[in-house]
């Protein structure tokens, strides 16, 4: 008798530290009520693993759901703002990665532009009505020539102060990104040696024509003023009767030569 009343409290204790190993290796904490009952129900590790297995159940759900909220296919990305531009009015064209010359308002009709071994340019589009005006006047000023420019050279082709016109069908206007409006172009630059009057094919892009309007530093320092018939312009750069204009656009650049250069503008403007 005393042999089994002696092995039934091997049992019990053994019981109770198997409980008590079994609650160190285990995360979850059961109520007070449970924990009573246990007083007078026998250990039941299936029990046990299951309830500590369902702590990682929740867990998992409560991803899950996470999961789910998360749309697959959000809304459309909007679609991105124009950059500012210096000047209201134009937008401003830059050519990655060269650094952007810095144009600013510089009076009424009056734009700035400070280039040092930079380049960007100015477009504004041509409204409707103006688009078969013959005649572009401008006025211009700078404080020194592009000195090492050669203008036929691409990669030497840098110029204190341009002016250029963008021709094409008429509609809507066709833009490359937030480039440069498409078309057949004129430059008008005031160039470092080359002779006035002078007519060449841009060095580096087709469908673009470069007409030298003023050369040199005999007028350094003094607003020079232009009106040229554009559509006489164009037939003799083209040999075809001229398009619409779409846009204007100015650019003063030393990227090339990596010299300084300060431009004023009077911008321009078309007329009958």
């Amino acid at each position: 008798m005393f042999v089994v009343v002696e092995a039934r409290i091997d049992a019990r204790k053994l019981k109770r530290e198997a409980r008590i190993e079994f609650r160190r290796n285990t995360s979850i904490e059961l109520p007070a009520s449970i924990l009573a009952s246990q007083k007078n129900f026998p250990f039941n590790p299936v029990m046990w693993y299951t309830l500590s297995m369902m702590k990682w159940i929740w867990v998992f759900i409560g991803f899950y759901w996470i999961f789910l909220q998360i749309p697959f296919f959000g809304s459309p990305p909007e679609e991105p703002k124009e950059p500012e531009s210096p000047v209201k009015g134009w937008w401003e064209v830059r050519y990655f990665p060269v650094t952007p010359t810095r144009y600013a308002q510089s009076g009424k009709g009056i734009i700035k532009a400070e280039s040092v071994g930079s380049r960007s340019s100015l477009f504004k589009i041509v409204g409707e009505k103006e688009r078969n005006f013959p005649v572009l006047a401008w006025g211009w000023k700078i404080s020194n020539v592009v000195r090492s420019a050669i203008e036929t050279r691409k990669d030497r082709f840098d110029a204190a102060a341009r002016v250029i016109v963008v021709f094409g069908k008429e509609g809507p206007l066709r833009r490359i990104g937030r480039g440069e409006p498409a078309g057949l172009k004129i430059e008008y630059i005031w160039a470092t040696r080359l002779p006035k009057g002078h007519l060449f094919d841009h060095p580096g892009e087709r469908n673009r024509k470069v007409m030298v309007m003023e050369s040199g530093e005999s007028r350094v320092g003094q607003w020079v003023y232009f009106e040229r018939n554009i559509q006489k312009d164009f037939k003799q750069a083209f040999g075809t009767e001229p398009l619409p204009i779409l846009a204007i656009g100015i650019q003063t650049d030393t990227d090339d030569s990596n010299e300084m250069v300060t431009a004023y503008y009077r911008e321009p403007t078309l007329r009958r």
